[in-house]
Protein backbone atom coordinates (compact mmCIF):
# COMPACT_ATOMS: atom_id res chain seq x y z
CA UNK A 1 0.00 0.00 0.00
CA UNK A 2 1.21 3.49 -0.48
CA UNK A 3 0.84 6.70 2.44
CA UNK A 4 1.19 9.69 1.02
CA UNK A 5 3.50 7.90 -1.93
CA UNK A 6 5.52 6.01 0.47
CA UNK A 7 5.37 2.13 -0.16
CA UNK A 8 4.37 0.69 2.94
CA UNK A 9 4.36 -3.46 3.33
CA UNK A 10 1.43 -4.75 5.33
CA UNK A 11 0.96 -8.28 6.60
CA UNK A 12 -2.36 -8.86 5.02
CA UNK A 13 -6.02 -6.30 5.81
CA UNK A 14 -5.18 -4.36 8.86
CA UNK A 15 -7.99 -1.59 10.37
CA UNK A 16 -6.79 1.17 9.00
CA UNK A 17 -6.59 3.42 12.53
CA UNK A 18 -3.51 0.76 13.64
CA UNK A 19 -2.01 1.88 9.77
CA UNK A 20 -2.53 5.50 10.87
CA UNK A 21 -0.57 4.90 14.45
CA UNK A 22 2.16 3.07 13.40
CA UNK A 23 2.73 5.74 10.28
CA UNK A 24 3.10 8.30 12.89
CA UNK A 25 -0.06 9.83 12.55
CA UNK A 26 -3.27 10.81 15.33
CA UNK A 27 -6.10 9.10 13.60
CA UNK A 28 -7.85 12.00 15.31
CA UNK A 29 -6.29 14.95 13.60
CA UNK A 30 -5.92 14.28 10.33
CA UNK A 31 -8.14 14.61 6.93
CA UNK A 32 -7.82 10.78 4.82
CA UNK A 33 -8.56 9.87 1.43
CA UNK A 34 -8.79 6.40 0.27
CA UNK A 35 -8.53 5.43 -3.25
CA UNK A 36 -9.25 8.81 -4.40
CA UNK A 37 -12.54 8.92 -1.70
CA UNK A 38 -12.71 11.05 1.62
CA UNK A 39 -12.79 8.42 4.67
CA UNK A 40 -14.82 10.29 7.50
CA UNK A 41 -13.46 10.59 11.10
CA UNK A 42 -16.22 8.13 12.21
CA UNK A 43 -15.63 5.38 10.20
CA UNK A 44 -11.57 5.31 10.24
CA UNK A 45 -12.16 2.68 13.45
CA UNK A 46 -14.16 0.41 11.28
CA UNK A 47 -12.16 0.21 7.55
CA UNK A 48 -10.16 -1.93 6.85
CA UNK A 49 -6.90 -1.59 4.58
CA UNK A 50 -5.09 -4.05 2.23
CA UNK A 51 -1.81 -4.06 -0.09
CA UNK A 52 -3.29 -1.92 -2.94
CA UNK A 53 -4.60 1.07 -1.20
CA UNK A 54 -3.54 3.76 -1.67
CA UNK A 55 -3.89 6.51 1.29
CA UNK A 56 -3.47 10.48 1.28
CA UNK A 57 -3.55 12.16 4.49
CA UNK A 58 -3.87 15.42 5.64
CA UNK A 59 -2.52 17.02 8.82
CA UNK A 60 -3.53 20.38 10.11
CA UNK A 61 -1.48 22.97 11.49
CA UNK A 62 -2.47 25.85 13.23
CA UNK A 63 0.10 29.36 13.06
CA UNK A 64 -0.15 32.91 13.19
Amino acid sequence: MKINGKVVKLSGPEPLVDVLIRAGYDASGVALEMNGALVKRADMANTVVDDEDVLEVFSFTGGG
